[in-house]
């Protein structure tokens, strides 16, 4: 009897030590709390952690990077832009931090800070093709100002080494057609736009592109096919409107493209080029009065939108 008690006695010492020092090896610190939040997208409680592992390590690398991430989710971006360029700057070898960092310029747009960004996180891992695909959009949107005389070439490099290495890749066909559009090769375009809707048939702004780009091949019909898929997929956008109406035009149905440059303008009213190809419309229909009210539209339009001298 006494032999058990003390067997049971035993047993209980024995198991709380083991429940005591399995405590002490799970408990997770305040960086790791932190990232299991931000991974299980609990961005609040997120923050929470990040702050007091900033605290707790002094502002290491990999918290401040994480408080950044953390910041951004929440849309702080001010703060996820200075907490990102912190964390590039304290580790710049690190690939993931010079692509994150680039990430956030890229989508706020600042094309010119992300540029040299986006090119280090490609040094640093050739593999990211997300970065190779963000860094060709900053050489189109940023050469005004980068004033890079080769930025076509450097485009058609990024794009086309993700292309090898993933034929799939959405959107790289799109842009690359883009990019030979911008260079009058519209057969190239065609055949890059054609390879991206037969990938992604449901990429609206593809199609709108390989209509207009039918339309400058003169392939009228062509053209009209792809725009109404696209104003089945989107409805409400009036840039699809335009394109139809130009290639009824073109094809001569005047009435089918006076209901879609109507429709055009009536999705935007501010749409100046509608306006004109509606009063260019109403003109070949001796519809005089309509014709001038929409040129008329269509020159306040243009003399508001000028620089002032």
């Amino acid at each position: 009897m006494m032999r058990t008690l003390f067997s049971c006695l035993l047993a209980l010492m024995v198991t709380g030590v083991e429940v005591r020092l399995c405590s002490a090896f799970d408990q997770k610190t305040a960086y790791e709390q932190a990232l299991e939040k931000y991974e299980s997208k609990q961005y609040q409680e997120a923050l929470a952690y990040a702050e007091e592992a900033l605290r707790e390590d002094g502002g290491k690398a990999t918290s401040v990077h994480l408080y950044g991430l953390i910041l951004a989710a929440l849309q702080r971006l001010d703060g996820a832009e200075e907490n990102l360029r912190k964390a590039a700057a304290l580790a710049p070898d690190q690939a993931a931090f010079q692509y994150d960092l680039g990430y956030l310029l890229h989508q706020d747009r600042k094309y010119v800070e992300a540029q040299p960004v986006l090119k280090r996180a490609v040094e640093l891992d050739p593999e990211n093709l997300m970065a190779r695909f963000m860094l060709a959009r900053t050489y189109v949107f940023a050469y005004h100002e980068l004033q890079i005389p080769n930025f076509v070439e450097l485009t058609l490099e990024q794009l086309n080494y993700i292309v090898k290495k993933d034929p799939r890749f959405p959107a790289v066909h799109h842009h690359l057609a883009l990019v030979y559009i911008n260079n009058g090769e519209q057969t190239k375009a065609l055949a890059e736009l054609n390879t991206e809707i037969k990938l992604y048939p449901g990429n609206t702004q593809a199609r709108l592109e390989l209509g207009e780009t039918l339309l400058r091949l003169n392939e009228y019909h062509k053209a009209v096919e792809e725009f109404l898929i696209a104003s089945k997929q989107a409805p409400q956008m009036p840039a699809i409107h335009y394109g139809l109406a130009k290639a009824y035009k073109a094809e001569g149905q005047t009435v089918k493209a006076l209901a879609a440059a109507r429709r055009c303008v009536e999705l935007d009213p501010r749409f100046a080029d509608g306006h004109y190809l509606l009063g260019q419309l109403y003109r070949d229909s001796a519809q005089a009065e309509l014709a001038q009210r929409e040129f008329d539209l269509f020159r306040q339009m243009k003399n508001h939108a000028a620089p002032s001298r």
